[in-house]
């Protein structure tokens, strides 16, 4: 329901209930402890790559002209606060009002990478890694990706691991995407409340189960 009304009224209820959660230290709940960083896209980037994560070459700008130098082709743009898509930096570009060569807000642009696309959960002690196969830059657009669960997680989950004891967290899913020069992968961000539904289903319900045993587990100790 696109009202803003609804949404206005889900925002009040769910703050409602997160500040109950929050205030009672009994109850279990993912990441409690969460680091302001968790949450801004720009910080976290900073943040993974000191903890040994590849990240794309980035600019935080809204300066049109301060990207000359590289090709239109080479480059996605992706909104500083979330909550949008990835786009082609000519798309974006066609969207966005600039005036004296600047937009009204800053947005993050970075080199394009190439597949596949991996993501990495992160529930407690355990974790589970997917590629993302898509033709799309953004597979949340045409909702087209094909989930395939992968047998083995990647290296990468060492350093993200890192990253989240370092901002407070306990669960959450990070995105990467793959050089096309090294067929390294490459972090892009790492989601706090990360959608689970479809890749559980393609787990066959090992997220869940996950999920469960972690929120549980204060419950099994003596």
């Amino acid at each position: 329901d696109p009202r803003p009304e609804v949404s206005a009224r889900s925002a009040a209820w769910y703050h409602t209930l997160m500040g109950w959660l929050l205030s009672e230290p009994e109850v279990r709940l993912f990441n409690r402890h969460m680091s302001q960083v968790a949450m801004n896209k720009p910080a976290t980037l900073v943040f993974a790559r000191q903890c040994g994560l590849r990240i794309p070459p980035t600019q935080v700008t809204n300066e049109a002209g301060r990207l000359n130098n590289d090709s239109p082709e080479s480059l996605v743009a992706k909104p500083v606060l979330g909550g949008d898509y990835c786009y082609s930096f000519a798309d974006a570009m066609a969207k966005t009002d600039l005036r004296s060569g600047l937009a009204a807000m800053p947005a993050i642009v970075q080199r394009r990478l190439s597949a596949p696309e991996v993501r990495i959960y992160v529930i407690g002690s355990s974790d589970f890694a997917f590629e993302v196969r898509s033709s799309s830059l953004d597979y949340r657009v045409n909702q087209d990706a094909e989930l395939i669960l992968l047998h083995d997680v990647p290296q990468e989950i060492s350093p993200l691991r890192k990253l989240m004891s370092k901002m407070g967290l306990d669960f959450g899913a990070a995105d990467f995407k793959t050089d096309p020069d090294t067929g390294e992968l490459v972090f892009l961000e790492l989601n706090t409340s990360p959608m689970f539904a479809r890749f559980n289903e393609v787990s066959q319900g090992q997220l869940c189960a996950a999920m469960l045993d972690e929120l549980a587990m204060l419950f099994r100790r003596p």
